[in-house]
């Protein structure tokens, strides 16, 4: 479970300090998310976290209640 501002405090953590990438994962299977499958955060917009999917080569974007469901790595 996170939040966006959890996930905005951690990117940009992660960019002062040179850290390449920032991930979640899905902390259940649901819809067509499998639980643990690693998601690259790209930024944060609009109260909402947008997520690079590996699996299918897209971007999601991400609201609130939706990453109730997604644990920040």
């Amino acid at each position: 479970m996170t939040t966006v501002k959890a996930v905005e405090v951690k990117l940009t953590d992660h960019q002062s300090k040179g850290v390449l990438n920032t991930y979640m994962t899905p902390s259940k299977n649901m819809n067509d998310w499998f639980k643990d499958e690693l998601l690259f955060v790209r930024k944060v917009e609009d109260g909402s976290v947008v997520v690079f999917r590996a699996l299918d080569g897209t971007l999601h974007s991400l609201n609130e209640e939706q990453l109730l469901n997604f644990t920040l790595l």
